[in-house]
């Protein structure tokens, strides 16, 4: 094992603005309690707030120069936000730049979705996969987590138990293998919130109309189809 210091690069991809905390931003703070030891110097990149204060090349300088990137975001429209695609391309662009350079890194990453089944995060998994070859970076495995939409509020609650223990053990996997430079395939982490679908979804739609209430908007607004053509 080497006793020189992994540098590892938190990457964080909500693109909500931070009045609360997303849970991408969640994720990556129990990431860094788990990577947190005399062998890792751990880095945060806040895509947004890189973004908004036009810190993108600071964040890329740490990006060339780690051995390990954990990409967290939320699913938008069954794939990565656009804020981070285009983050993601600019990198790429970057590294060309400066020469190809690449240090062989391992990439991570870490999806949720609204959706009970972590299944549908696999497409956005495969993107980073290929953004990953793209760099000469080393894809390990991906943590797609279904009906995160609830791990926020009800983390501590005891039904989320499990649900947060296979979180944790994903995490803790992470850092072996970055730890061990495993070079054994490993496959993805699939997690799910055990709740009963038909209450899950009913408090979903409730959301969303509570949401729409404080935006003076009625419940029949939320089916409106502005940009389909009426010809």
């Amino acid at each position: 094992m080497s006793e020189r210091i992994k540098e590892i690069v938190l990457i964080s991809a909500s693109p909500k603005v931070e009045k609360e905390e997303p849970l991408s931003a969640y994720l990556a703070s129990l990431e860094e309690r788990r990577f947190k030891s005399d062998e890792f110097h751990v880095s945060n990149v806040n895509v947004r707030q890189c973004v908004m204060k036009n810190q993108t090349e600071e964040a890329f300088r740490t990006m060339l120069a780690t051995d390990a990137m954990i990409i967290t975001f939320p699913l938008y429209f069954f794939c990565l936000p656009g804020l981070l695609m285009r983050f993601l391309q600019d990198y790429d662009q970057y590294r060309v730049r400066q020469g190809n350079v690449t240090k062989n890194a391992r990439v991570f990453a870490v999806v949720n979705c609204g959706f009970p089944e972590p299944e549908i995060n696999e497409d956005a998994v495969r993107v980073i996969k290929s953004f990953s070859r793209r760099i000469g970076a080393e894809f390990r495995f991906g943590v797609l987590i279904g009906g995160g939409g609830m791990i926020l509020g009800a983390k501590d609650a005891p039904f989320m138990k499990k649900v947060m223990e296979q979180i944790t053990d994903a995490f803790d996997l992470m850092r072996e293998d970055v730890l061990g430079n495993g070079e054994t395939p490993l496959g993805n982490r699939y997690v799910s919130v055990r709740f009963p679908r038909k209450l899950y979804f009913f408090m979903g739609n409730y959301g969303w109309m509570s949401m729409a209430r404080q935006n003076g908007l009625q419940k029949k607004d939320l089916y409106l189809k502005p940009y389909r053509d009426r010809n």
